[in-house]
């Protein structure tokens, strides 16, 4: 009986391996196969033959329009160097709405990589809560056909209405006050890029103000703070500025990031020119690393960020220069400068992956937490916020986001036109 089994078996076997020889047995042609030079050939042959290009239809041109940025180059090319412009102002000043001038003053070629270039830039800008920044600066491109940049700038701005939870991380949302913060700063820089490096340094005149803020919704800061307990709310200053920066940035695109990094560092130290109580020095340090996965259709974004001051014995940090966490770049799900306080900590991660050739969809998630000084500093400490979101891009360049950011505290909807990282 065994021996009859066996023989069916193979019999069984026999019969598929036939049936699934014959089709390829049906497919070989009787005269010599062909050469790949002659299937290449062949392939020419029929591109060539076709001697009208497929037409696109009405929906393919409109995206063809927007893929090659047509309509956001008309709209921000301008007229004779006059062009729509932002005010970089923080979340929160409502819409804003602002004019840029820019113009090359060694002639009408557009190559920023000409030796010698000499680039005017003017801006001016307003929200409807009444933020304003005015801005000039003259730079000196490629010096000598070296990768040396100058540059010297002067700006203003008034920002009425920053928030203010109090300092630390056990600050409480009903806390939230509102105050004035209004500066003047005129200075110079340097920067010398060879390759993926990138150093700088510079020196700028600083003169911040605070005042009374202009919410109503909200207390002035003043009407819940006392000076004695929060650094910089009495007796005003002005500062010389001085800062050295260096970066590495190895990101395939920096307007589109899908694989790479950028990790940075900048050192300041701030010189009170008045008081002589708020000489301070201040470390940024940011890490980015973009881990493309299968296909490149995901990516893996990764950052981590400290900022750390050092007042100098018997000086203080002034409150409006503590490093800060929550609002649309950081922490989000946590109202603009939730957290407040001398040194902080940032950690975040987004899974992104491509939902549309125009639209990524991301999940994120941000971990932080601020403290008075550095040991201070704790994992187990951190404050979180997740969500999910919306990256609306060209094939080349990032163009708007949206975020549904959650926390303890809440749901917060960002609207924004730069990277969150």
């Amino acid at each position: 009986m065994k021996d009859v089994q066996t023989y069916a078996f193979r019999a069984a076997v026999a019969v598929m391996i036939v049936w699934l020889a014959l089709p390829v047995c049906a497919q070989v042609p009787s005269e010599e196969p062909s050469t790949r030079a002659s299937v290449l050939d062949e392939a020419r042959q029929g591109l060539t033959s076709q001697s009208v290009p497929p037409a696109r239809s009405s929906v393919e041109r409109g995206l063809y329009w927007y893929d090659n940025q047509y309509l956001l180059a008309k709209l921000s090319a301008g007229w004779k160097g006059f062009h729509m412009a932002g005010g970089d102002f923080p979340a929160g000043a409502g819409l804003n709405f602002g004019v840029g001038y820019d113009r090359s003053l060694t002639g009408a070629d557009a190559d920023r990589r000409l030796p010698n270039r000499i680039d005017l830039t003017a801006r001016a800008a307003y929200s409807t809560r009444g933020y304003t920044r005015l801005s000039t600066g003259v730079t000196a491109r490629n010096l000598g056909g070296a990768p040396v940049d100058v540059d010297g700038f002067g700006q203003y701005y008034e920002f009425p209405q920053e928030d203010f939870f109090g300092l630390g991380r056990d600050s409480e949302q009903s806390d939230r006050t509102n105050y004035l913060l209004d500066a003047f700063e005129t200075g110079g820089r340097v920067h010398w890029r060879p390759s993926i490096l990138d150093l700088g340094g510079g020196v700028s005149y600083l003169r911040p103000r605070i005042g009374r803020g202009t919410d109503s919704r909200f207390p002035s800061l003043e009407e819940r703070f006392i000076s004695a307990t929060i650094p910089g709310l009495g007796p005003q200053t002005n500062f010389l500025k001085s800062e050295l920066s260096a970066a590495i940035d190895v990101r395939d695109n920096p307007m589109l990031p899908r694989n790479g990094g950028r990790y940075a560092v900048t050192f300041a130290q701030f010189d009170d020119r008045e008081l002589g109580r708020f000489d301070f020095r201040r470390t940024d340090v940011s890490l980015q690393q973009y881990v493309p996965l299968p296909n490149r259709s995901r990516v893996l974004a990764l950052r981590a960020e400290g900022v750390f001051t050092d007042a100098d014995r018997g000086n203080q940090v002034p409150f409006y220069f503590h490093p800060t966490l929550g609002g649309a770049s950081n922490l989000r799900g946590f109202r603009e400068f939730r957290f407040r306080d001398e040194n902080s900590v940032l950690l975040g991660a987004e899974y992104r992956w491509q939902a549309w050739w125009a639209l990524d969809a991301a999940l994120f998630v941000d971990a932080g937490t601020v403290a008075p000084t550095r040991r201070a500093l704790s994992l187990d400490t951190m404050e979180a916020a997740y969500g999910v979101g919306f990256r609306v891009h060209s094939n080349s360049a990032f163009v708007a986001r949206l975020d549904l950011a959650f926390s303890r505290e809440g749901f917060i909807p960002l609207l924004r036109f730069e990277h969150a990282f």
